[in-house]
């Protein structure tokens, strides 16, 4: 998943929450929250990036977008309860901070997240680094299980 997300999905994303942009992302989140009733993980994102092209991986594919319910409903519940407590309160906010989202593939086979604001440039950010299972180790691992099976 982080290969897929990780080009202009991150990078139009970081846009949208960017110190310039983050109190009219954080209105759309509340209209979208007044039209759309409870939120739930995911469902905000194709709101804000519309456009299949906007979710292109470095090879130009936009896979991601038409995957992005099952890829999104694939992450673990505390991961996602976590990031939506901290980036969907933060919209809520009368003084939203801007949010910098990084992602990438995890050392193992598991999903991670790790949040924490920081300065830049004098400004305080939310910063998300979220990790997605590494393809080669559940590749390995799905080969390892077919041995075990045939064996």
């Amino acid at each position: 998943m982080g290969g897929i997300y990780s080009d202009e999905f991150e990078k139009n994303m970081n846009a949208l929450t960017s110190p310039a942009n983050i109190k009219a992302t954080a209105r759309k989140f509340v209209e979208f929250e007044k039209t759309n009733g409870a939120y739930s993980f995911g469902m905000f994102a194709k709101t804000l990036l519309p456009r299949p092209a906007d979710w292109a991986d470095q090879y130009g594919s936009t896979k991601g977008y038409n995957n992005w319910e099952k890829h999104a409903g694939a992450i673990p519940k505390e991961i996602t309860e976590r990031i939506t407590s901290i980036t969907f309160s933060n919209y809520r906010s009368d003084n939203p901070l801007p949010v910098l989202m990084k992602i990438g593939t995890n050392v193992d086979a598991t999903y991670d997240v790790q949040i924490k604001n920081f300065i830049h440039e004098g400004i305080e950010y939310i910063g998300i680094l979220m990790l997605c299972p590494n393809p080669a180790l559940t590749s390995a691992a799905k080969a390892e299980q077919r041995e075990m099976v045939s064996a």
